[in-house]
């Protein structure tokens, strides 16, 4: 469901009514599907919510989270999927890191000469008054308040500073470094408690009977989370991928 305002980014869009989004929100829970919805703003996240989604992709930027917004989402039992990392490109605030990430030499190979170019570029679409610091409080203000929060990149072709596979690690950072999770609860965040959410029952753990999707990586993450960079070998339903082969 996509709720966009533009009140973050300095324009003006057309959007959906709350009463709309609140009989999309109906038919797909009678169909037994995940309500998620699109907001940047303060305003459209709690439009979202009061028409019931089940969770939200982006925080908001463009002022403080509010004890309004965290009722909202215990109301729900709503989760935030806050793509800090893109926050970060729309302010050009996150610049810096996406530029360490983009020429990490553990990624050379890994990404395209155009998708390292895209890394380093941002988005920059915010209004004078919009902080990337905003939306850092309100991912560590609804975790604090107990709130599920997951993690995700919204890597995409046109969405300038992020770059497939790479972002999430780039996430995965601001969690930690930022957001005040402990590298456990971020890497929870990316496996087990995403596929929660999403009902993903075979997925999501390590366990006899679930798909054998799994990443080997030296060093450990549970002590510095950037060790998620040092990939030895990724295997998808049990097969290893070709370029992992001569690795082990």
């Amino acid at each position: 469901m996509m709720q966009e305002s533009g009140k973050s980014m300095g324009f003006q869009l057309q959007h959906p009514s709350q009463e709309l989004q609140a009989l999309i929100v109906d038919a797909a829970h009678r169909h037994g599907k995940v309500a998620v919805a699109h907001a940047t703003c303060l305003d459209d996240t709690l439009l979202v919510l009061r028409a019931g989604v089940d969770g939200l992709t982006h925080t908001f930027y463009d002022q403080p989270c509010t004890q309004e917004v965290v009722d909202a989402y215990k109301k729900n039992n709503a989760w935030l999927n806050p793509t800090l990392a893109a926050m970060g490109s729309l302010t050009t605030e996150g610049q810096p890191t996406q530029e360490k990430f983009a020429h990490d030499k553990r990624v050379e190979g890994k990404i395209g000469e155009a998708e390292r170019e895209r890394m380093c570029q941002c988005m920059n679409f915010h209004t004078e008054t919009a902080r990337f610091e905003y939306a850092v409080e309100s991912v560590k203000m609804l975790k604090e308040a107990g709130i599920d929060i997951i993690c995700g990149s919204d890597s995409a072709g046109p969405a300038r500073g992020t770059a497939w596979g790479l972002s999430l690690h780039h996430e995965l950072n601001l969690f930690v470094n930022l957001c005040g999770f402990t590298p456990q609860e971020a890497l929870r965040s990316a496996t087990a408690l995403t596929a929660k959410r999403f009902g993903f029952d075979d997925r999501g753990k390590i366990a006899e009977g679930l798909k054998a999707d799994l990443v080997l990586v030296e060093g450990n993450p549970l002590e510095d989370i950037d060790h998620t960079l040092d990939i030895r070998a990724v295997w998808r339903d049990g097969e290893i991928l070709d370029m992992y082969k001569d690795n082990l």
